[in-house]
């Protein structure tokens, strides 16, 4: 596979106006191009939202029996397409249609006199997609022909965030195996983290694939039917199955991507004072004021490579589903787990009751990268 990183990603939703307000205002993205039927989308509106290394497209229906339309009355607004960026996106199609995967879009090559993309989509569960895009020039137009670009195209300003780091996909009990071998044949990822977590009386298992420079990264979650039902059946039964349960944005300066925003509306989960004071006792010494740490409610984790610090949104969403992580990576190549431990024993400390009692866990739960 050419795939090496990620293009953008698409969120299918029931009012693309409202999700680019929410998007712009909080976040600081920037309407940068649009599509619609008086470019040729038909039965849809679509604005591609920029910022720093991030794009995101948001699409909503125009019509009742359009794939947005139906993918919201299921999922509610959700991430439908994972894009890839790729070198040979039509090698990389057949590649993964001959490895087994469905074809939902056969290669097209859309051009004009500002650039020429070429474009193949194939499903991976439950109405998620990924679509490879090979671009002649990367900071060319997002889909000549089809897209028509606002301003000259390019978010301006001081980017916050640097890149989409991570997606996690929130899999049915039982399914983890099967869709890693499958991202292992039809993307070519290589299979390289795995944790089995308990949380109380939850526990849940994880495993990581990335290509080979880890510009493309899915971490792949399965609740344990065994334990007790947490966050992650939440997401199941909120998203009618499968899908990306969160999209982590990298940044180079997380105190002040979390500060600003904050100030700007984006709900950040807050974190027990008792987490910090164990901050030492786990050998995490990051180059941050404890006091900053927990005002902005920022989790620091160490790996055998680095530390990293990050965290977490509340889900902007009626069905609580997607969410949203911050991360700053100090040299780790992991998703700190070992906060989800950290986070449970805090808040049960809190609480007064003992730390191995089978007890529902909010935040401690979406601790789990």
């Amino acid at each position: 596979m050419t795939a090496h990183s990620i293009d953008h990603v698409e969120f299918f939703v029931g009012d693309v106006y409202q999700a680019s307000h929410y998007y712009c205002g909080t976040y600081g993205f920037q309407v940068v191009a649009e599509a619609g039927p008086l470019t040729g989308l038909a039965g849809a509106r679509s604005l591609v939202l920029a910022h720093g290394g991030v794009r995101l497209v948001l699409t909503s229906a125009l019509h009742a029996d359009h794939a947005a339309s139906r993918f919201v009355r299921r999922h509610g607004d959700g991430v439908r397409d994972v894009a890839l960026r790729s070198t040979d996106a039509v090698g990389d199609f057949e590649r993964a249609v001959a490895a087994g995967a469905d074809a939902v879009a056969e290669p097209e090559t859309f051009e004009d006199a500002d650039g020429r993309v070429t474009r193949a989509t194939i499903a991976a569960t439950n109405d998620l997609v990924h679509t490879f895009v090979q671009r002649d020039d990367p900071s060319g137009p997002f889909l000549p022909g089809r897209y028509r670009p606002i301003g000259d195209g390019v978010a301006s300003g001081p980017a916050l965030l640097r890149s989409v780091d991570h997606l996690a996909l929130c899999l049915r009990a039982g399914s983890l195996d099967t869709m890693v071998d499958f991202y292992q044949r039809a993307l070519g990822l290589r299979h390289t983290y795995d944790e089995y977590i308990v949380i109380g009386g939850q526990a849940m298992a994880s495993k990581v694939v990335q290509d080979e420079t880890r510009g493309i990264t899915f971490t792949m979650v399965e609740p344990d039917p065994v334990g007790d039902r947490g966050q992650l059946n939440d997401f199941l039964d909120g998203f009618d199955g499968p899908g990306v349960q969160h999209v982590a944005y990298g940044t180079d300066d997380i105190v002040r991507a979390a500060r600003e925003l904050r100030d700007s509306g984006v709900e950040l989960l807050s974190t027990p004072a008792g987490y910090y004071s164990s901050l030492a006792d786990r050998g995490i010494e990051v180059d941050i004021d404890p006091a900053v740490l927990q005002e902005l409610g920022l989790l620091a984790d160490r790996d055998e490579w680095g530390q990293l610090v990050q965290v977490f949104t509340r889900s902007p969403y009626a069905r609580r589903t997607v969410f949203f992580e911050l991360i700053q990576r100090l040299d780790a190549r992991t998703f700190g787990s070992g906060n989800i431990k950290a986070l449970y024993e805090a808040v049960e400390r809190e609480r007064g009751t003992d730390p191995n009692a089978a007890v529902p866990v909010g935040a401690a739960a979406r601790a789990g990268a």
